[in-house]
């Protein structure tokens, strides 16, 4: 300690103020995480293993496997169908998205053929907030007496429930609806990320590829994908974190009724009822997300060895 208090004597006022700035600046994150992370996390798993008095018990987990049965009637919305349209979303976006996002911003970055066609996808949506895209689709996904273009459109192909309610507001077109959506949107999706990844690889690469007579897509499999593949390995691990949590603005579509509900808006949903109950009981809620997380963890530690395993880092 005292050879601690010599070190510190030996600076002069000016390097003591500029170590507190430091260390100040260092501290607000690190306060931030503490509380906004670890205390919510820790609090989230306590009351999972809490009854309503703060007593420990197992009744909350119990129940997520009654609901999961559906042999509870607690819930709005029936906890095993959520989670599989939950499941859908997420293997749309992971199987089928993806892959077309890293094609099309590959297009648009060697500026190939076509890619002006690819930049309206990408350019139209970033200029629109999402609220303000779900009120547009909300608005054209209207019954045929209200206006709605795309029902007039679509009206040979639809039921008369779905010409009157809307592709948003039957049951039999609702959910469907919102996969096509999210197949449209989601050819935005991480453009600005892969763009910065496909830059770094020199061009000299791609001619070199070109002059040993490599087309477009040998190129791009060959050539493009494993020179980034460790952005690629990144963004589908953050992708396989996000399993249960595709909610593709639930709420602003269709507020989860019509069988559109998704785990994440589920959940949403049950801690805003239990914090309005006179008791705020949050147990079964905090129980749902122990169990996903349970599963999430052991999917996405396995994803990522499997991932790294796809192609060998390339330095560039």
């Amino acid at each position: 300690m005292n050879k601690l208090k010599r070190k510190i004597s030996k600076y002069s006022g000016f390097e003591k103020k500029k170590f507190l700035f430091v260390y100040l600046f260092i501290a607000f994150p690190v306060i931030q995480f503490a509380i906004f992370w670890l205390y919510v996390n820790f609090s989230s798993i306590m009351y999972a293993f809490q009854d309503g008095d703060g007593k420990f018990t197992w009744a909350n987990m119990k129940w997520v496997f009654e609901a999961l049965k559906g042999n509870d009637n607690k819930l709005a919305f029936d906890l095993f169908d959520t989670l599989k349209r939950s499941f859908i979303l997420w293997a749309l976006d992971f199987f089928l998205l993806f892959p077309i996002g890293i094609l099309t911003t590959y297009v648009l970055y060697r500026r190939i053929w076509g890619h002006y066609a690819f930049r309206v996808f990408y350019i139209v949506p970033s200029l629109m907030g999402a609220v303000m895209w779900s009120q547009l689709l909300v608005y054209l996904s209207q019954g045929y007496l209200q206006g709605g273009a795309l029902v007039r459109v679509l009206k040979p192909f639809l039921s008369e429930s779905a010409i009157n309610e809307g592709l948003l507001g039957t049951k039999e077109t609702a959910f469907p609806t919102i996969v096509t959506i999210k197949c449209i949107m989601g050819l935005v999706c991480n453009n600005a990320v892969l763009t910065g990844a496909f830059s770094r690889v020199p061009d000299e690469i791609y001619e070199s590829a070109e002059l040993d007579g490599a087309g477009f897509w040998r190129t791009f499999i060959s050539i493009a994908v494993p020179c980034v593949w460790s952005t690629i390995a990144t963004l589908m691990t953050f992708a396989l974190c996000s399993v249960f949590t595709a909610d593709y603005y639930i709420y602003l579509l269709t507020g989860g009724a019509r069988d559109t509900s998704t785990i994440g808006f589920l959940l949403y949903q049950m801690t805003l009822d239990r914090k309005a109950s006179p008791d705020g009981f949050l147990g079964e809620p905090a129980a749902i997300g122990v169990f996903l997380t349970a599963i999430t963890v052991p999917v996405v530690l396995i994803g990522r060895k499997l991932i790294d395993r796809v192609f060998a880092n390339v330095e560039i």
